[in-house]
Formats: C-alpha cells, structure tokens, sequence
C-alpha cells in the first residue's frame, strides 16, 4: 500500500467519533492493506434464545471488483477460528484452500467484534507484526470514541450520541432482514421488515432513592438498572442513558405488540430485582413507532408523552403513544417465516 494512500486510510479513522463508522473504515482499511480474497466482519448478537453469529463479508471477484454479500447468521459452532480470537484477544490463523486469519477487535474492556481476513497465501511474520499494530491503533481509538459516546457511569450510550444512532438504525431502508428471535422467547425467525421503535424509560419515584439514601447509593442502582438493560435486549439494540434516571431504547421489532412484549420483559425483570439497599424500583416505559419522517426530537416527543400518561396513571407500566392517540397500529409485516 502506498504511503499516502496509508496516512489518508489513518486520517479518515482518526476522524471517526461513532463506533459503527469506526468499524466500516478499518475493515476498508484491511481490506487495501492485505488485498484479500474477502474480508468480513463478525459480531456475537441475539442473546435470546441462543447466541450466534452475525457475519457481513466482501468478496473480492477474479475481476478484482469487490462485491458486498448479504448478510450470514451462522452458530457460534461453525466459526470456532473466530470465537477462539473472540475469546483470547490474539490474532489466530487457520491454513488451508483459502486461509483464514481470525483479528479481534474491540477496547480496553471488551472484544466487540472478529475481523476474518481470508486471502491466497496464509500472512507471513511481517504481516501479521503489521496486524497486531493495527489492532492496537484500534484499541486506542475505540477508547476515545467511548470517551465521546458513552455515559462515563453506566457505560450505556450518551445522549450526545443519540442523533447519530437514531439516522443510521431508525430510519434504515425497509425490507433489510432482521432478528425475529428474542421478542416473544421463541424460536422462530426469519425476514422481516424492518419497524423501529424507541422507548423512553423513567425510574419511578428515583429522587426518593437520592434523599434516602444517598447520591453513591443511587449511582449504585443506576448501573444496576443499566445491567438489566443490557440483558434484556439484544446486542443490536441500542440503548442510551440520557441524564438522571431516563434512559432510551431503540429496538427493531415487527409490530407494536412485539415491542411491548420486549419493553414488558424489561419492566418485570427490574421490578423483580432485589437493588441492595434500596429495596424494590419500578420503571415507567412510554414507547413509539419511528415514522419516515421523524426527527430523533420528534419520535423522542412522541414516547415521552407515553411515559407521562404511565406516571400519570399509576407508574409501573407501559404505554404505546399509537394506541393513547387512537391510531391503528400497523399489522406485524413478516415473510418466509421458519420454525427452527
């Protein structure tokens, strides 16, 4: 690769404050470093009911054009080269007809992702020197897109980071595939139409905590809160803690009841938790379909006023705005669904 054409691929991911495009330039970057065969990045998503692989792959054609495949889901079983890098943080190699190198990527605290590199020859010692200062490079820059995107005491997204999220995953063109496990604790899946919804969740009666027991105790309960956020919902969801005790999440779901079954799942597991010190909390979710044309303001709006209709009535419930305003929820879209 040619030096300038190297310090432009370096300035470009220098300028990256969003850990998606992060991600996208350093694949492009391998991808002009290496000339593989194919270069792809693989995730660990979907949680429920069992976790698996997400895998988006470039092929590089005998033409040298590169072509983008749809997108795989495959058991974490069939990729042990990348769940082995997954789990050590080292680079791994595996021979054969197309060598496969397996790169982990991700911070200081966590490997987020698997970059397989598959090329003609397997990489030689120079190469693979030049692998391990790359992943370094990324490990110091994801730290400080994380210091710009996320909440210093949750770990959660920030509000700062919200716009971004929400034009890149709300607004997403119709008719992708996504997960259709994980909303009803079944095993069904297949393609769906991509519907967003955002929630907005309020702690009730929080300030309380704070006057009981303390700022550090609250704090306590806050991460406590984000913990069960991250498990009740899947690696492709976005979740954000926008200040206090309000937190955001943006979710693809088929339909309006499918989203309140996630949303549901989220209010019992914390009304179910023993939070030490402070006893039983209860939520209060407000939630909305995302429209073609909305602003992260306006959709934000929109679940907001639900949240209030749910404080308003009791707390510890949730609320869809489309059923408060009398509109007919759309009906789930969904193809070629299997049972597995």
């Amino acid at each position: 690769m040619r030096p300038d054409l190297l310090i432009d691929q370096l300035a470009e991911l220098a300028g990256q404050r969003n850990q998606d495009a992060l991600d996208a330039c350093f694949l492009d970057l391998f991808q002009d470093l290496l000339e593989p065969r194919s270069v792809a990045i693989c995730r660990i998503a979907g949680e429920r009911p069992a976790p698996h692989w997400s895998l988006q792959r470039r092929a590089r054609r005998d033409n040298g054009d590169v072509v983008h495949e749809d997108a795989q889901r495959l058991p974490l079983a069939a990729l042990p080269l990348h769940l082995e890098a997954w789990h050590s943080g080292e680079i791994c190699q595996q021979e054969g007809a197309l060598p496969t190198t397996a790169i982990p990527m991700g911070s200081h605290v966590a490997t987020d992702c698997v970059i397989e590199v598959q090329t003609a020859q397997p990489l030689g010692t120079a190469e693979l020197r030049l692998l391990n200062g790359v992943q370094r490079f990324h490990r110091h820059l994801r730290a400080l897109v994380d210091e710009n995107e996320r909440d210093s005491l949750t770990r959660l997204l920030n509000r700062r980071s919200f716009d971004g999220s929400f034009g890149s995953m709300a607004l997403s063109p119709a008719g992708a595939d996504v997960e259709g496990a994980g909303f009803d604790g079944d095993r069904r899946r297949g393609t769906l139409h991509r519907r967003c919804w955002l929630a907005v969740m309020d702690i009730d009666h929080f300030k309380r905590v704070n006057d009981e027991h303390g700022h550090l105790i609250g704090d306590e309960a806050l991460i406590l809160v984000a913990q069960l956020l991250r498990a009740a919902f899947r690696g492709s969801d976005r979740l954000y803690r926008f200040g206090g005790e309000e937190f955001v999440v943006l979710l693809h779901a088929p339909g309006a009841a499918a989203a309140a079954v996630a949303f549901e799942r989220l209010r019992r597991s914390v009304e179910d938790y023993a939070f030490p010190r402070v006893g039983r909390l209860t939520v209060s979710i407000g939630f909305t379909e995302v429209r073609p044309e909305d602003s992260p303001t306006s959709a934000f709006e929109r679940a907001d006023q639900a949240v209030y209709h749910a404080k308003s009535n009791g707390r510890n419930q949730i609320a869809c705005h489309e059923e408060l305003a009398g509109e007919r929820p759309a009906p789930e879209r969904t193809t070629a669904l299997l049972w597995a």
